[in-house]
C-alpha cells in the first residue's frame, strides 16, 4: 500500500519567519493633541497636563504622552509629580539669663561655675587652657505640651558705637546638668561703613539635631575679651518648617441609576486613584452605603467599603483613600436606604503630573496622547536637566506653555490600536490554526482512503 501526501501538507510549512521593524512615531499615531504656545526660545518648558490627557490616554500610567516639534519629531521629556511646598514659621521669646562665671579646678579637668543674678547655677566642663567668654542661659518655652523644634536663634542687642565681631557656640541641655555641644564657632557681627550696615544677628541651628527640642540652651562667646560692653536685650527662637504636598486632579464620573437605592459611576478609562469623595446631593442628609469598585468595564465588582456619607451643616464625609488602586467604575448600594432621583455625588482624585520637555527643533510644538501601541518614553527629570545645568536652569521655575484647543489626530481607533509585532503574532497564530485544521482534515481523508482500501480487499 502506497500513501502519497501532497507537498502543501508538509510540516515544513509551519516554519514561518517574520520580523516587525520598529516604526518611528508620528503625531498621527496618537488619538488627540493640543498645539502649544511657547513665547521665548528657551531650552526647557513645562506643561501642567489638562484633564483630557488623564482620561483619554490609552494607558493608566500615561506612557502614551508625547511632545512633537513642528517637523513631526518627538522631543525628550520627563513626567514629574506636581507638588507645592508650604513654608511656615513660629517665633518663641526665650528667657535670657546673663551668667557670671569663674574657673574651678577639679581633679584632672577644670570646670566653669556659672551663676545668674536670679540664682540659677550651671557647671560647665572645659579643657585646660580653654577660654570662655560671656555666657547667656536661654530657657525655651513649651508649645502644645512640648518644646518646639528650633531652627534659628535671633539676637537683639544695644548698638555699640564701634564695629565688632565675635564667634560663639551653643550648647544644649534638658536638666542644666548634662550639656552637649550644638553648634561651634559661628560668627556674630555688627559692622557699619558710611550708610551701609552689615548685621549678622541670627544663628542657624541644625533642625535635625537633638538640641533643637532642648529645654535649655547656653550661648557662649568663645573669646573672653570679645565685646565686653555688648548688651543682649532679647533672644527669639524661630521654628521654621516646610511641607510638600502632592497636588491632585479631580475627575468626574458619568452616573447611572440602577434602582431607587443603587447607582453606578463610570470613568472614561481606568485610573490609578488616590481617593474618592462621596456626598449626598441633598443638604442635611445621611446615607449609609455599601461601596464597590471595578478596575475595568468588564471586570467583576469588588467590595471597597461600608461607610456613612453625609452633608450636614456644611460638612461632608472624609474622602476614602485608595493609594493608587486602578478604578474605572464605582457602585453604590444604599443600606436600608433609597435616594430616588437624587443620586449621591462621586468625585475621583489622582496625582497631578507636570510634563517638562526640551524644545528641540522649531515651534509650534504639539502635545499628543492616546496610542495603545506606545511604549514608555519619559526619562527622569535629573537626566533631562543634568546637574551641570542646575545653576542656570531651575526645574522649579520653568516657563509654562500655553495650551490651545484640542485637535483630533489619529482618532479614537488609536486607543485600541495593535502594534506591528502583535499584529504579526496574531497573523502567525491564525495561520498556525489554519494549518492544524487542514492537517486534521488531511488525516481524516487519509483514514477514509485506508478504510475503503481495506473494504475492497475484504471483498
Amino acid at each position: 500500500m502506497k500513501v502519497k501526501l501532497k507537498g502543501w501538507l508538509l510540516l515544513s510549512s509551519l516554519c514561518l519567519a517574520g520580523t516587525a521593524g520598529a516604526a518611528i512615531e508620528q503625531p498621527q499615531d496618537f488619538a488627540y493633541g493640543m498645539p502649544l504656545t511657547t513665547e521665548n526660545s528657551l531650552p526647557f518648558f513645562s506643561i501642567e497636563l489638562p484633564e483630557a490627557v488623564y482620561v483619554e490616554s490609552a494607558w493608566p500610567d500615561m506612557r502614551d504622552v508625547r511632545v512633537f516639534n513642528n517637523q513631526g519629531q518627538a522631543v525628550p521629556f520627563a513626567l514629574t509629580a506636581n507638588v507645592t511646598t508650604q513654608h511656615d514659621s513660629q517665633t518663641f521669646p526665650l528667657r535670657l539669663f546673663p551668667m557670671n562665671g569663674e574657673r574651678v579646678d577639679k581633679q584632672e579637668h577644670g570646670v566653669i561655675s556659672l551663676k545668674s543674678a536670679g540664682g540659677v547655677e550651671v557647671t560647665l566642663p572645659v579643657d585646660n587652657g580653654q577660654e570662655v567668654g560671656r555666657t547667656f542661659l536661654l530657657e525655651v518655652p513649651q508649645s502644645e505640651g512640648r518644646y518646639p523644634r528650633l531652627t534659628q536663634l535671633k539676637l537683639t542687642w544695644e548698638r555699640l558705637p564701634e564695629n565688632w565681631q565675635a564667634r560663639v557656640s551653643v550648647l544644649y541641655s534638658n536638666d542644666l546638668k548634662q550639656w552637649e555641644s550644638g553648634i561651634d564657632d559661628v560668627p556674630l557681627m555688627d559692622l557699619v561703613s558710611g550708610s551701609d550696615r552689615l548685621l549678622l544677628d541670627t544663628l542657624e541651628l541644625d533642625s535635625g539635631g537633638s538640641y533643637s527640642r532642648a529645654r535649655y540652651l547656653l550661648l557662649v562667646f568663645n573669646d573672653a575679651k570679645a565685646v565686653p560692653d555688648l548688651k543682649i536685650q532679647s533672644v527669639q527662637g524661630i521654628a521654621a518648617s516646610s511641607q510638600t504636598q502632592q497636588q491632585r486632579i479631580a475627575l468626574s464620573f458619568s452616573q447611572q441609576a440602577i434602582s431607587a437605592g443603587e447607582a453606578e459611576y463610570t470613568l472614561p478609562s481606568p485610573q490609578p486613584l488616590n481617593a474618592i469623595s462621596i456626598s449626598p446631593t441633598q443638604y442635611n442628609t445621611v446615607l449609609p452605603l455599601e461601596i464597590e469598585y471595578r478596575s475595568a468595564a468588564n471586570d467583576p465588582w469588588h467590595p471597597l467599603a461600608k461607610q456613612v456619607v453625609y452633608s450636614v451643616n456644611g460638612r461632608t464625609a472624609e474622602a476614602i483613600p485608595l493609594n493608587g488602586v486602578l478604578v474605572q467604575g464605582i457602585r453604590l448600594q444604599g443600606i436600608n436606604q433609597q435616594w430616588g432621583e437624587h443620586l449621591p455625588a462621586v468625585t475621583a482624585e489622582r496625582d497631578r503630573q507636570t510634563l517638562v520637555f526640551n524644545a528641540q527643533g522649531s515651534s509650534p510644538f504639539l502635545l499628543a496622547w492616546g496610542n495603545k501601541t506606545a511604549q514608555p518614553q519619559a526619562i527622569p527629570l535629573d537626566t533631562l536637566i543634568p546637574p551641570a545645568l542646575r545653576e542656570s536652569v531651575s526645574a522649579d521655575a520653568l516657563p509654562q506653555v500655553g495650551l490651545q484647543a484640542q485637535v483630533t489626530l489619529g482618532g479614537a481607533e488609536r486607543l485600541s490600536a495593535v502594534d506591528a509585532g502583535e499584529e504579526a503574532s496574531q497573523w502567525k497564530k491564525g495561520l498556525l490554526w489554519l494549518l492544524l485544521v487542514l492537517g486534521a482534515g488531511a488525516l481524516v481523508l487519509l483514514a477514509l482512503k485506508l478504510w475503503k482500501e481495506i473494504q475492497q480487499k475484504a471483498q
